[in-house]
């Protein structure tokens, strides 16, 4: 007999697409808009899956998902969901989901998943309804799968390392998983590279929730410290980490710390997530300053779209907020983008010196001293230019403002050095 899928969808187009397709490979179907009508199947005992949208007209079904689960525990959901936020995946996550598929999907990978799903059984999860973390939104794979990453690490107690380059928001995915958690923030103790050895020892060992920042700057006295202190205390670990950092990292501590890993991507690989990180922010803003949202005319959305954001999210966000400031609810045009977009040119300058402060004061101390900290910072330039140009040397050089037989040139010195 061919499995029964239950689909709760309240979008009639999607729901005879879904509907056919699986029909088409040899399922039976039993399809409505209604909570209440499929958790009356479910209750009946019919239905070996159930396929599910996850806002039914204005209503989540993530709300009736522990309802459920208590019908029948073993029987799999898979959700699906336009709402592309990291709470909709770790709710659904926690509510013990076999996946979470956002939307648009392929539905071929729609029937792959099924038949996993049909396959094998899944544990049950803890319940909880979360707040929305700010700032963690995009439609984009990447940022689905941080999502992911994210709502399997709310179900676990492993330590979990949270890595991206400046500016990607992992201190809200911290955040974010420390809700997912149950964390309150007064149980959190928070720990940055100002703090001295004895504090990161005496601190990690007596607390039982730790949140760690900006690992990479972290001398390698302090690092030693936190992994000694690992070794003998009993709290959980989140901790940020950016790539690449400005100083190398304890392999042991690193190793303690990977037990669980969440990558954030840049915002470079994620450009579709850029129309609806504006809108969200903008909307954020006006709400901040009591005033009608900013809009942005095609032109200015186009200048933002093209432009460079070595700063990630957070620079987006910086100038969405100084245009936000200026214009005072107007419609905003390409020429206001660029004044604001000048401004964060100079904070990016501080920026940068403040990095190469960091980085000074880590190369100190070696013989080399000079040598080590421009290798170090060369080696960082070569590989962000390849990653943005996808590999292309000529690209890469362009951005750097050298020729190709220069930048090929340094590559070779550097790799002869490693």
């Amino acid at each position: 007999m061919s499995a029964r899928i239950l689909l709760l969808e309240d979008d009639e187009s999607l729901k005879l697409i879904l509907s056919r397709a699986l029909s088409s490979a040899g399922y039976q179907v039993r399809a409505t808009a209604s909570i209440e009508a499929a958790l009356n199947w479910i209750r009946a005992g019919e239905g070996d899956l159930l396929l599910a949208d996850v806002l039914l007209d204005g209503t989540s079904f993530l709300e009736s998902l522990g309802m459920v689960k208590r019908l029948r525990v073993d029987l799999p959901v898979i959700v699906m969901s336009a709402q592309t936020t990291a709470s909709t995946a770790i709710s659904a996550e926690k509510g013990g989901v076999f996946e979470y598929l956002p939307k648009p999907f392929d539905l071929d990978l729609m029937l792959t998943t099924i038949a996993a799903a049909l396959g094998e059984s899944r544990r049950r999860q803890p319940e909880g309804k979360l707040a929305e973390p700010s700032g963690l939104i995009g439609q984009s794979a990447a940022m689905q799968a941080t999502f992911k990453a994210i709502g399997r690490a709310a179900t676990s107690g492993a330590h979990v390392m949270i890595s991206g380059e400046a500016g990607t928001g992992k201190r809200q995915a911290a955040n974010a998983l420390l809700r997912a958690r149950g964390v309150v923030p007064d149980e959190v103790v928070l720990i940055t590279p100002s703090h001295r050895t004895e504090e990161i020892f005496k601190s990690t060992t007596a607390a039982a929730q730790l949140l760690w920042l900006r690992l990479d700057e972290w001398s390698p006295q302090q690092q030693r410290a936190a992994r000694d202190a690992l070794d003998a205390g009993t709290g959980r670990v989140i901790a940020t980490l950016s790539t690449p950092g400005s100083a190398p990292l304890d392999s042991r501590l690193l190793g303690r710390l990977s037990e669980c890993v969440v990558s954030l991507p840049p915002l470079r690989d994620r450009l579709s997530d850029i129309p609806v990180l504006c809108d969200a922010f903008l909307s954020e803003f006006a709400l901040r300053d009591n005033q009608m949202a900013l809009q942005l005319s095609p032109p200015a959305r186009a200048v933002i779209d093209k432009a460079d954001w070595p700063g990630n999210v957070v620079e987006l966000r910086a100038v969405l907020s100084r245009l936000s400031l200026a214009t005072r609810g107007r419609l905003a045009g390409p020429d206001d983008v660029a004044r604001a977009m000048m401004h964060d040119r100079s904070d990016q300058k501080d920026e940068l010196e403040a990095h190469a402060s960091r980085l000074a004061s880590a190369a100190l101390g070696a013989a080399d001293a000079r040598q080590l900290a421009s290798d170090a910072l060369d080696r960082a330039l070569l590989e962000q230019a390849l990653a943005r140009s996808d590999g292309n040397r000529s690209k890469a050089a362009e951005l750097l403002g050298v020729n190709r037989n220069t930048l090929a040139r340094r590559l070779t010195e550097l790799t002869e050095k490693s």
